[in-house]
């Protein structure tokens, strides 16, 4: 994938949704809130990058890379999509 749309989103919620987006279980959101996620969204060809209102450029950077390669961490499972978002590219 060489073009990728991205959207950007501060929320004050980016534990929770990030959690639900990947299919974190709350205990362990608590434990090891995410930080950041980007989230693929089939139907409008979009990445969207969730974090926090105060962030960083390695976290930014992380989530945009994201969006260009998909998941890429070893031995962790694959995304779930939230309700509207229907995972990767």
């Amino acid at each position: 994938m060489q073009e990728v749309h991205l959207r950007w989103e501060m929320r004050a919620d980016v534990a929770q949704i990030c959690a639900r987006s990947i299919g974190m279980g709350h205990q362990q959101a608590n434990i090891t809130p995410p930080a950041a996620c980007a989230i693929w969204d089939v139907t409008t060809q979009e990445c969207l990058i969730i974090t926090g209102p105060q962030t960083s450029h390695l976290v930014l950077g992380h989530e945009v890379r994201h969006c260009f390669e998909g998941h890429f961490h070893p031995f962790t499972p694959a995304p779930m999509a939230l309700d509207t978002m229907k995972g990767w590219p």
